[in-house]
């Protein structure tokens, strides 16, 4: 009889405990061909009344007066007309007057940059949020066109982290000049090492995912020092707003780009949806000169190497959690990333 008094008021009281708690808000924003904003939202639990959508072309300033638009939570999107042309847009929802998120287009439209975008806007484990407009991860600046480098100054970029070769950056030097430039040049082999063996059919389509693997293994086990370097330039303050490159922005940069959003406690789910969004941001077409000409299982090879294969990604993670224990070993004893400074990056990187 007892325990069919207590259970019952044990449940009541967990639900009135986690009803106290806010409720999990995520939210996207995608800038559509015709100039506006589709905004999505999720709310975890369901929360009923009114989302009212302020805009700001600053992602920590907004005046919260008069809203660009409203809508009922339960509606989930709104299309959204900007009411100002800014370098770029922020939105701010507000639910019900109480609750608020942060949102904006993650990709920047460049001329001559690709797979350029903001790693601001996703939630970690303990529901708090990566702040807009401070870290970007990108392909190589060497082909920024004046326009691209009128909108990298427009965000305000203090600090580029390269971490492509010194023979790279010889050869394809960077066009855009930041007040600070670390050069953090990863140790690992660069796709045309491999050119010959796919022209000459030795290296097929199938062998891509392998040879991923082998790249970002040897990554992970021979970059220790750049990686620590890497860190310490993100424990600045004063090196914000950065953006973090290599030559297609989908391997190392990728591989530096995981380790962060894992050192923020980022889901791996959401850290493998990052890693893929570079099959949407590169023109794989493009790489290669006269593409066409190659046989077509030439073509599907060249393709499968430039792409960002979801097991690459999680084979490394895997790699981390095999030899450390645990991602959180990894930081604290190969990386020296220790508790208190993971605290730091989080309190300069999460919104509050």
């Amino acid at each position: 009889m007892l325990k069919k008094t207590l259970f019952p008021l044990l449940c009541l009281s967990l639900f009135i405990s986690c009803a106290k708690e806010n409720p999990q808000i995520s939210a996207g924003c995608e800038l559509m061909p015709n100039g506006t904003y589709l905004i999505k939202w999720e709310t975890f639990p369901h929360i009923d009344g009114t989302v009212q959508i302020y805009e700001s072309n600053r992602p920590d300033s907004f005046n919260l007066d008069i809203p660009v638009s409203e809508q009922n939570i339960r509606e989930g999107y709104k299309r959204v007309l900007a009411m100002h042309t800014f370098a770029r847009t922020y939105f701010k929802l507000v639910f019900n007057k109480k609750y608020s998120v942060i949102t904006a287009n993650r990709e920047l439209n460049m001329q001559g940059i690709f797979n350029f975008r903001d790693l601001g806007g996703y939630n970690n484990n303990a529901n708090k949020q990566i702040q807009w407009g401070k870290l970007y991860r990108s392909g190589s600046l060497s082909m920024a066109t004046q326009a691209d480098i009128a909108l990298l100054n427009k965000l305000g970029i203090e600090t580029i982290i390269d971490l492509r070769t010194e023979k790279e950056s010889f050869f394809s030097p960077n066009k855009f000049k930041a007040p600070q430039v670390y050069n953090l040049p990863l140790r690992g082999n660069p796709h045309n090492l491999f050119f010959d063996e796919i022209l000459s059919q030795k290296m097929k389509r199938e062998d891509i995912l392998a040879y991923d693997q082998d790249l970002f293994s040897f990554l992970l086990e021979n970059n220790t020092d750049y990686f620590i370097k890497l860190f310490d330039i993100l424990l600045e303050e004063k090196n914000y707003p950065a953006v973090i490159y290599c030559s297609l922005g989908k391997d190392r940069t990728a591989i530096a780009s995981a380790l962060i959003l894992a050192a923020l406690n980022v889901n791996e789910d959401i850290i493998l949806d990052d890693y893929l969004l570079s099959n949407n941001l590169i023109n794989f077409h493009s790489l290669v000169q006269n593409a066409d000409v190659y046989p077509m299982e030439v073509q599907e090879t060249i393709t499968a190497l430039f792409r960002a294969h979801k097991e690459t990604i999680n084979y490394s993670l895997d790699l981390i959690k095999d030899n450390f224990g645990s991602v959180d070993n990894y930081f604290e004893k190969e990386l020296n990333l220790t508790h208190k400074k993971r605290e730091k990056l989080k309190s300069l990187l999460l919104y509050p």
